[in-house]
Formats: C-alpha cells, structure tokens, sequence
C-alpha cells in the first residue's frame, strides 16, 4: 500500500535507500577494478553509480533543507554547513593525508602525479582540471561539494522561485553540453560528459515528492509494488544502449530511469525489491558507501600486487577482494574515526525547541 504524503513528510529513513547506494558504489568499484577485462560496453559503464549517488544525494539534500523550513520556519546555512562538514571532511582529509605520505615517502612518477593533483582534490576543484593520479576519484566529491554551496544558498534565497524558475533553468543549462552545445568552448571533460545534471534530477524529484500535488501523481504512477523491479527493466534497457559514446539522450535517459527507481522505491517502501535492498550485507555496504568510494583505490594497489605476486588473473576475484578489502576498511573507518564526528551533527540540527529531539535525529537518518 502507498504511503501517505503525510507519513511521507515525516518518515525518517527511507527503507531502500542504502540498499541503492550499495548498488552504486559496487558498480563504481566494479568500474576500477574488473570492467577492463570484458569487452561489453555494458559491463564498463560502473561510472554510472555515480550519477545514481548524486541523484541520491541532491534528492536527500533539498528534502533534508524543506523539511527544516516546515519545521522551523526557516533554514539554518550555518548548521547545513557543518552538519555537511562534519559528514565529508574528516574521511576525505583522511584519504589526502594519506596520498601526501604515500607522495612524500615513495618517490617516482606516481607520486609526482599525486603531488600534482593534492591542491585541486584540497580545493575541491578537481572536476575542473585534468587529473593523473587516484585522487582523480575526487572530481564527484569537488561536484558535491561546489552543489553544496550554491543550491542550498538558492534555495534559502529564493523559496519561491527556485522551484519554478531557477531549477529548471538551471537543470536545462546542466544538461546542454553532453548534447554538444558549447562545444566551440574549451569546457573541461566532465561538464562534456556528465555535468550537474544527475544531482539537479535528484532536486526537482525532492520538490515534486514534497508537493501533494506532485506525490499524488507520482504515487499513482509508481505506486504499485512491482513498480521498481519495470523501473530497474527500464534502466537495464538504457544501459544496453550499444554505442560506446552515451554523451546526450542516452545517458539523459540512464538518468532518468534512475530518478524513477528512486521515487519508486520512496513513495510506497512495501515494494518487491525490499527483501534484496534491505538485505543485511547490501544496507550495510550502504551505510559506508561514502568509505568505501574514498578508500577503494587505496585497496586497490595492494590487492593487485598480491595477485600478481601469486599469478591469480581472474577480473571477478579481484572484484570481489577489493569491495570485500575495502568494505572491511570502510566498516574500522566508520565505526572507530567517522561515527566521532557523525555524533556531533545533532548539535546543529535546527528546530524548535520543543522537537530539538526529534528534528535531530530525522536529520542525523537522513544525512548519514
């Protein structure tokens, strides 16, 4: 049965979330660590994970920002920022400290590569500018955080016309340059590829789900249980697109049937696909998605040397070694260094003071 708009506003995690980002992040480590061995344009198409995260993530965001508003009659910039902060910093400056050591103490080519890219993935510019090393992972991070700083502000700014006006303005200039516009400007490749499109989906869906009238339509469009499982037929469909460029509509429609499967799996969470995205391994692998996108090349050139070492060449073992790896480091991370930092976000969870408590923890689920 769908869930009503109300219950809707005050759920305080979605059910199939995590088992999403698991999806996700096992097919950007898939990308790195096994794609290159099949010659299916399919099987190495693992970068689309992150498209998926950032429709997640802009989804998440702006209903996080709309419901303070209802909450509290206002959004706090001041706390966003640091509730942010607190959730991205600590293990990303981690992951930096640890590329300083590795450029600092293991002199050669790697490192001159790594010492190149260090002042882009710190600035979080690195979406921006050619990068060499494995900190090229970092322009998703740099493309967060520049969303984090602009739409928020936006959003607070203009309550009434960003929904109307500015998103989509917004939206349709994100999406112009995978189609070729602009291709006389020297705009860096992933403004040619991907853009900010994905994470500016993830927001309209935000605004139309908060929306009775946008949930109505949406719940009886997608409200039935099998509603996911077509959704996921869908994009299987767009991915089997054959061409090995998808810059333009077919990507565009990748995309798209993302933003479905995820309305589908929020507006009724009795779905069919519960019992795979709830699974207890899948959830979890959720919860450290983040962990385990920071630090899965880290793992990687480890993993690989002991293959080599003993001659194992099978591209599904190393897969599954390096999630399994990188997983387990993930799980330490979180639960000994980041859950630290995670605790203190409540202190910056605005509402009133009578429902400070509840308030708190709706943000402290819906952030993590």
């Amino acid at each position: 049965m769908v869930i009503s708009h109300a219950k809707y506003l005050n759920t305080r995690s979605f059910g199939s979330l995590d088992g999403l980002r698991a999806l996700s992040i096992m097919a950007v480590v898939w990308l790195h660590s096994a794609a290159d061995a099949f010659q299916s344009v399919v099987l190495r198409r693992g970068f689309l994970g992150v498209d998926f995260f950032f429709i997640i993530s802009g989804f998440l965001i702006v209903t996080l920002l709309l419901r303070e508003r209802r909450q509290t009659g206002t959004v706090s910039l001041k706390n966003f920022y640091l509730r942010r902060s607190l959730r991205i910093v600590p293990v990303y400056w981690l992951m930096l400290a640890v590329a300083l050591c590795v450029a600092t103490f293991k002199p050669g080519m790697t490192s001159a590569l790594i010492k190149h890219d260090l002042p882009y993935a710190f600035f979080y510019v690195s979406n921006l500018v050619p990068m060499f090393s494995f900190l090229s992972i970092t322009w998703s991070l740099s493309t967060e955080e520049q969303f984090y700083l602009v739409v928020p502000w936006l959003q607070t700014a203009m309550p009434r016309a960003f929904p109307r006006i500015v998103l989509p303005c917004l939206y349709g200039l994100a999406i112009l340059p995978p189609f070729g516009v602009f291709a006389t400007w020297q705009l860096p490749e992933f403004f040619r590829q991907t853009t900010f499109g994905p994470i500016l989906l993830g927001v309209a869906l935000a605004y139309v789900l908060d929306s009775t009238r946008g949930w109505s339509l949406l719940a009886k469009v997608l409200g039935n249980r099998w509603s996911p499982l077509f959704a996921f037929a869908l994009l299987a469909l767009a991915i089997s697109y054959p061409a090995a460029d998808i810059a333009g509509w077919p990507r565009l429609a990748m995309q798209l049937s993302m933003g479905v499967i995820l309305a589908s799996c929020v507006v009724r969470e009795a779905h069919v696909l519960v019992p795979v995205l709830t699974w207890w391994p899948i959830r979890r692998i959720g919860t450290v998605s983040y962990g385990i996108y920071i630090y899965h090349l880290l793992v990687y050139w480890p993993i690989a040397n002991l293959f080599g070492k003993f001659g194992i060449s099978s591209s599904i073992l190393f897969f599954l070694a390096d999630l399994l790896c990188t997983w387990c480091l993930a799980e330490v991370s979180y639960r000994l260094y980041e859950s630290k930092f995670l605790t203190l976000k409540q202190k910056f969870a605005s509402s009133p003071a009578k429902s400070a408590k509840s308030a708190a923890e709706t943000f402290r689920r819906l952030e993590t």
